[in-house]
């Protein structure tokens, strides 16, 4: 690992300070002379403009001062000219900055033992390879694009001055192309969040439905047949929480986490992220709360992790008065069609009244109307359990929030390579997790980096402790653990 001799230290940072003392001593003098020179109803505009264009400046000036400080005494140093040649001089590397545009040389340096080269400045800055835009602009673009989208963060974003004031102050940020920033996203890796344990009961709900997503695709490869034809990418959502609260008529869930994926096998990947979360050996009754689809219905066993874990399938209210509504527009027929499920839960007269309604449609209406009848006797059992559920379903509300306004109410195509990182951003920032934050410190880590990881508990291993729940017997393994535990 490359060293820098202490005595170099200390002079590149005397010689930094001084320079950056200088600077900050003329801001000052330069602000109070303006501020005493005239009287105007403008001068705190005025001098917040001010401050905010000159320690913008000043920022670059020290940083790119101190690159040149710094390049020059190594190239100068002893210790540099025993060990090291000078491959290039002169190297330009242009850095895009939250404070503006850094644009310095730099010295390109060989061992000469092991041959290897390398640039100081980039070593000891941090500077990425082949990176124009530093981490910093980068992170504040994606996280733009999760809470608005790509194209208003490159056109719109207050990272290009850091501040609302963009286009009161000058910058030599140039514009961001969108495809750069679809180039980030693709290349962040969201799947390494760990997220906090949630406590629980006895009882726990998931809600789950589905979004389609218009793909996009090069209908230069697709079959003549498939060139008009709209393609979709099946989005899942899925919402799990411990309870809800009421309070002044809008309601709260509690315990929430929000599983948005792409993927062929959710409840799979579902599960091995909701594990982690809920405590599932303390549930009893697990509610499973949709519209019932065939996808959620194959699935549903996924929720069973203990054998005394009991899967409630309740079937959604809207989607019930969905149906209703659509096989009759008389208002007295509806509330009978209510009353008989909700209230008296008859299936015969449920079957009954649809019956009678389908014998004096035409032909042509008939099929359909015993479509949504079907629907309805066929998922009796879990319409009734959604009828004394405790909790009643809002996915059609969540589904829209989470999903529908970010990729279905705009249109737009997105790529099958790219949407899961965008449903998995989106998912992140709906369970609370700071992309910004999540961006740096990916960035700055390798690929098995985990957010949020929590350090290993080695406390079971203490001696000192005496109340750890192994017993004592003669099984082998019960033996070993109680040796282990109590030595």
């Amino acid at each position: 690992m490359l060293s820098i001799p202490q005595n170099m230290q200390n002079e590149a940072k005397n010689i930094i300070k001084n320079v950056f003392l200088e600077n900050c001593r003329n801001l000052f003098s330069e602000t109070m002379d303006n501020l005493f020179y005239s009287f105007s109803p403008s001068k705190y505009i005025e001098l917040n403009l001010n401050l905010i264009s000159k320690i913008k400046k000043i920022v670059i000036d020290t940083i790119i001062y101190a690159i040149n400080v710094i390049d020059k005494l190594f190239l100068n140093s002893d210790y540099r000219k025993g060990n090291f040649y000078i491959n290039k001089q002169n190297v330009p590397r242009t850095i895009v900055s939250i404070y503006g545009t850094l644009s310095f040389n730099r010295t390109y340096y060989t061992d000469k033992n092991k041959q290897n080269g390398f640039f100081l400045i980039d070593e000891l800055f941090g500077f990425e390879q082949y990176k124009n835009y530093d981490q910093v602009i980068r992170g504040l673009l994606i996280n733009e694009s999760i809470n608005t989208n790509t194209n208003k963060a490159c056109n719109n974003s207050l990272v290009y001055n850091l501040d609302i004031l963009k286009n009161l102050t000058p910058s030599d940020i140039p514009d961001i192309p969108r495809q750069t920033v679809y180039y980030w996203i693709k290349n962040f890796n969201v799947n390494n969040i760990n997220y906090d344990p949630i406590k629980n009961g006895s009882t726990l709900y998931v809600m789950a439905d589905e979004k389609w997503i218009h793909e996009q695709i090069r209908k230069i490869n697709l079959p003549d047949e498939d060139k008009d034809k709209k393609h979709f990418i099946m989005s899942k959502c899925f919402v799990i929480f411990t309870g809800a609260k009421t309070k002044n008529g809008r309601t709260e869930l509690l315990g929430k986490h929000v599983f948005i994926t792409s993927s062929k096998n959710p409840w799979k990947d579902l599960m091995d992220e909701i594990c982690k979360i809920y405590d599932f050996e303390k549930l009893e009754t697990i509610n499973l709360l949709s519209d019932t689809g065939s996808w959620i219905i194959s699935g549903k066993s996924e929720l069973k992790l203990y054998s005394k874990n009991n899967i409630v399938v309740n079937t959604c209210e809207f989607h019930v008065k969905q149906k209703i509504n659509r096989m009759t527009t008389d208002k007295e027929l509806r509330k009978l069609f209510v009353k008989a499920i909700y209230e008296e839960c008859n299936k015969k007269k449920f079957i009954s009244l649809a019956d009678e309604l389908i014998e004096n449609k035409p032909d042509n209406r008939k099929e359909k109307l015993t479509e949504y009848k079907d629907y309805i006797t066929k998922h009796w059992t879990s319409i009734i359990n959604m009828k004394n559920c405790d909790i009643k379903s809002s996915m059609e509300s969540h589904i829209s929030h989470c999903v529908a306004e970010h990729f279905g109410s705009r249109p737009k195509g997105y790529s099958k390579d790219n949407i899961e990182h965008y449903l998995k951003l989106q998912e992140a920032k709906l369970n609370g997790i700071n992309i910004l934050d999540l961006y740096l410190k990916s960035s700055c880590n390798d690929n098995d980096f985990i957010y949020n990881e929590k350090e290993i508990n080695f406390s079971l291993f203490d001696k000192s402790i005496s109340y750890l729940p192994v017993r004592s017997s003669k099984n082998p393994t019960s033996i070993l653990l109680h040796n282990i535990a109590y030595n």
